[in-house]
Formats: C-alpha cells, sequence, structure tokens
C-alpha cells in the first residue's frame, strides 16, 4: 500500500518544512510555547518539572494504567507543542491520532482482503523514552542536540513519554514514523493493505506469508519496541478492526450493538405516553443512526436502516398529532368550564343583596 501523504483537517506542510526543521535554537522553541528560554529550561529540570506532573493509576478493560500528565504552565506547554506538531502532513497509513479520521475508516481501508494480520506495540508511549525522542528529533528535524534535548526533557516524565500527556500520541506517531514507514515499504513489496490506529498495526491483503510477519516483528524490534497480540485472520468470517467489523466487501457492528437494537426496539414499542415514545424514539433513532453510518448508508443493510428510521419518526408523528389533538381537546374543555364558572360567579355577585 503506497504511503503517499493526504493532507486531512489541520495538517498544513510536511515534516521539512515545520518551524521545528528550520534549525531553531531554544529561544524559537520557548517563543513557539509562549514561554521564555529561561523559563522553559526551569520547567525542563526534573525537580521544578515534578511539582507539574499528575501521577494516578488507573483500571481499565481489568487492566492497570499508571498515567503520569501534566498540568497548569506544562500542560500548557504541551499542548502548544501538539498544535505545531499536529500541523505536519501525515502518511495514509496513519488512522490515528489524526483528525478527520474514524474506526469506520481504519476497517474499511481492509474490505475483500482474503487474510489479516494484526499485532499490539506492547506498552507503546511508555516504551518511548526520552533518548528516542531526542534522538529522533536530531535525525528528522535535523535539530541541534541541545534544542532536542530541550524538548525531549519537556515531553517526558522519569524518561519517558507522559502517558496521559495531549501531546504524547502526536509526538509518538513521528519519533516512530521511520518504523512505520518501513512497515509500510514492506508491505508495498507484498502488494498489501496498512493502517495504524495509535499502537494497533492491521495488514490486509490476498496472502499474508510467515516470512512477512517475521519481517515486521524484526522491524519492531530494531526500533527499541516490542510487538505482542499478533493474530492471523482467514476465510469469509467477520474480523473486526477497532471495533468493525469487516465481513467481505461489507462493514458490520458487533452482535451486542445489535442485541441492543432489539431491546430499544422493544421499549418503543412498549411505550405508552408520548413522552414516553419520544425519550424511546430518540434513543432508537440515534442508536440505528450510528449503526448505518459504520455500515454505509448505501450499502443494502443502511438502506433497511434508513427504512426503519423513516418509520420510527412516522410513528413518533402520528403520536405527536395525538397527543396535540387530545392536549388542544382538554384545554377547549378547560376553557369552557373556565368561563361556564365565570358566568356563575358573576351571577352570584349580582344576586347579593346590599
Amino acid at each position: 500500500m503506497p504511503r503517499r501523504s493526504k493532507s486531512s483537517l489541520g495538517e498544513r506542510y510536511p515534516l521539512d518544512r515545520s518551524p521545528f526543521a528550520q534549525n531553531p535554537t531554544q529561544r524559537d522553541v520557548a517563543a513557539l510555547v509562549r514561554e521564555t528560554k529561561d523559563d522553559l529550561n526551569l520547567l525542563a529540570t526534573p525537580r521544578f518539572k515534578e511539582q507539574f506532573l499528575v501521577r494516578r493509576t488507573i483500571e481499565k478493560n481489568e487492566k492497570t494504567r499508571d498515567l503520569v500528565y501534566p498540568e497548569g504552565r506544562l500542560r500548557a506547554v504541551h499542548e502548544r507543542l501538539k498544535f505545531h506538531l499536529s500541523k505536519i502532513i501525515q502518511p495514509s497509513y496513519l488512522m490515528s491520532p489524526r483528525q478527520g479520521r474514524s474506526q469506520r475508516d481504519n476497517a474499511e481501508a481492509h474490505l475483500a482482503a482474503a487474510q489479516f494480520f494484526t499485532l499490539d506495540l506492547k506498552q507503546f508511549y511508555p516504551s518511548t523514552t526520552r533518548q528516542m525522542i531526542r534522538n529522533s528529533l536530531m535525525a528528522q528535524f535535523k535539530m541541534q542536540s541541545d534544542v532536542a534535548g530541550l524538548i525531549a526533557h519537556i515531553a517526558t516524565a522519569d524518561d519517558r513519554a507522559c502517558f496521559g500527556s495531549p501531546l504524547t500520541p502526536v509526538l509518538a506517531t513521528l519519533v516512530h514514523r521511520p518504523m512505520f514507514n518501513q512497515i509500510a515499504d514492506r508491505c508495498v513489496e507484498d502488494d498489501l493493505s496498512y493502517t495504524v490506529w495509535v499502537d494497533d498495526l492491521t495488514v490486509s491483503g490476498s496472502r499474508i506469508t510467515g516470512n512477512f510477519r517475521a519481517d515486521v516483528r524484526g522491524i519492531v524490534a530494531q526500533s527499541g519496541l516490542k510487538s505482542h497480540k499478533l493474530k492471523c485472520y482467514t476465510g469469509n468470517k467477520p474480523v473486526f478492526i477497532t471495533g468493525v467489523g469487516v465481513v467481505g466487501s461489507n462493514l458490520i457492528v458487533p452482535r451486542r450493538i445489535e442485541a441492543r437494537s432489539s431491546e430499544l426496539w422493544t421499549a418503543f414499542k412498549q411505550a405508552q405516553t408520548f413522552d414516553e415514545k419520544d425519550d424511546c424514539s430518540t434513543r432508537l433513532l440515534s442508536h440505528l443512526g450510528g449503526i448505518r453510518a459504520v455500515v454505509g448508508a448505501s450499502s443494502r443493510r443502511g438502506q433497511k436502516l434508513a427504512n426503519e428510521m423513516h418509520s420510527v419518526r412516522q410513528k413518533r408523528e402520528k403520536a405527536r398529532r395525538e397527543y396535540e389533538a387530545e392536549y388542544s381537546l382538554k384545554l377547549s374543555a378547560a376553557r369552557r368550564w373556565a368561563e361556564s364558572y365565570s358566568g356563575e360567579r358573576q351571577a352570584e355577585i349580582v344576586d347579593i343583596p346590599f
């Protein structure tokens, strides 16, 4: 698969036109992040930087993650570095972190493939060290060592990329771009499709050989990273890529999503009052619309979903008309009663003797 870069929202120029690739000084970098040179160097000092770091442990999907992310002034510097680095045009194989690309786009790149190969980069962010960042900035951006070292110190905690910082995703992608490009070139040799979603690599095509898989793992190892969760798929069974299923030339959603559709349909049909029907229809339409966005509006499933959504809207509109008609009748009756009651009171007042 060609790795020709394709500009997307927010991406303006190739790497060699980035301000970081124009041989900047420490003062130039400080100006880009709205700090003075002395203040930026102070923020890079481990003891001073520590006061702007938050350390916490969370559990997600039965996994423990040790987060270290910046706050205050250091957070602002990370955000500004991310802003400038995000303007660099990314290769076409990169799906995330990237604006304008979705999980559906990632899966769609592998439609109609006969074989699939996926792997994860183990501890991708924590494995990205300060030395890797410094060396990458010097090699790719042609920075002076003192400038590259300053940015590397700012971007890391405990000599590793900050896990939880807004800067880390785009920075790690740039640091490891040579590795990703090598894999892309290897895919071109075997006429394979290739995408990257953060730390998930997916390759597909008519035939994926054992030599190819070994070469990819070798490239990852040479870059100082580890690969795990290697999986190979063949046949017409659903292959889920970042949560979206690929079956031949069609995209599908997981079974639990389809099961949720049945639950929402049942709730909508059992709704009695207009408020209940309105609430249930809103949730059902949102859910069906999400599925339709995944499977594609022009697909057979997408067209069927469009008809179902039209049916829900018609039923909701009918319930609304019935509710408004009933409300109008009640309002008219209330007005007649009020007028009648007002007339009786007036008669009573007239008949009162003084």
